[in-house]
């Protein structure tokens, strides 16, 4: 069974159709990678699979179970959680204080071992831990909402556009990050500008245009593909 599976999903804003009939799994363990040109739907698609957007029609599974119209906050008690592109740390507190934020769900003597793996994933955190977030880079505060998220130790991590904004040493930096979260274990699907670098690290991509399924299959295989290269890799 898979982790996620989505069939027929019809999704938008209003009376206004993002998505058309989208399918999308992801299985234990995978980096799954969401491409294709600006308003392709793929933000909306992650946000449909969180509760943040209902779909109008299709099925939305998690370990089986359905979460098609269930809120957020259900969602996240289900093993999934979602770091948004923009607005995913709050700025007036403090690293530990946002880590403890992400953990609303623990119990407050579960805190001080999940800060530390944390901690022990993103190093750079410990040394800036009394710091408030809103002074951080970037790349810091990505961090930041990653390790937010990671709290509550997931089956399954959202990400929308990791690497947005970031200069290319931090981009790589943050991949790396990535790469290491999903080597214990933890599923990951994200949207990412970068296509041809998040499919080097995916296991398998799916490529979205004007809110359709258009071609997905394994990271290298749709990385080497000319006509994908062409028309969504830029060449």
């Amino acid at each position: 069974m898979p982790l996620l599976k989505a069939e027929g999903v019809t999704a938008g804003y209003g009376d206004t159709e993002i998505l058309h009939d989208v399918r999308l799994e992801v299985n234990d363990g995978e980096i799954v990678s969401l491409i294709g040109p600006n308003g392709a739907g793929k933000s909306t698609l992650m946000k449909t699979v969180f509760g943040l957007v209902h779909p109008k029609a299709g099925t939305i599974q998690f370990r089986g179970r359905d979460i098609a119209r269930r809120s957020p906050y259900e969602i996240v008690k289900e093993g999934m959680c979602y770091v948004p592109q923009v607005a995913n740390v709050f700025v007036q507190l403090t690293v530990e204080e946002n880590l403890e934020m992400g953990g609303y769900l623990l119990d407050e003597r579960e805190l001080p071992e999940r800060k530390e793996r944390v901690y022990e994933l993103f190093p750079k955190l410990r040394e800036r831990r009394r710091q408030r977030a809103g002074k951080m880079s970037g790349g810091e505060r990505q961090m930041v909402a990653i390790g937010s998220a990671l709290m509550l130790e997931p089956e399954l991590l959202l990400l929308d556009e990791p690497s947005a904004g970031l200069s290319p040493k931090l981009v790589d930096e943050i991949f790396d990050n990535i790469r290491r979260i999903n080597e214990t274990g933890l599923a990951v699907l994200m949207v990412e500008q970068n296509a041809r670098k998040s499919l080097q690290m995916a296991t398998r991509g799916y490529v979205l245009a004007s809110g359709q399924n258009r071609v997905d299959g394994p990271g290298e295989r749709l990385l080497n593909d000319p006509e994908v290269g062409r028309l969504y890799l830029g060449g």
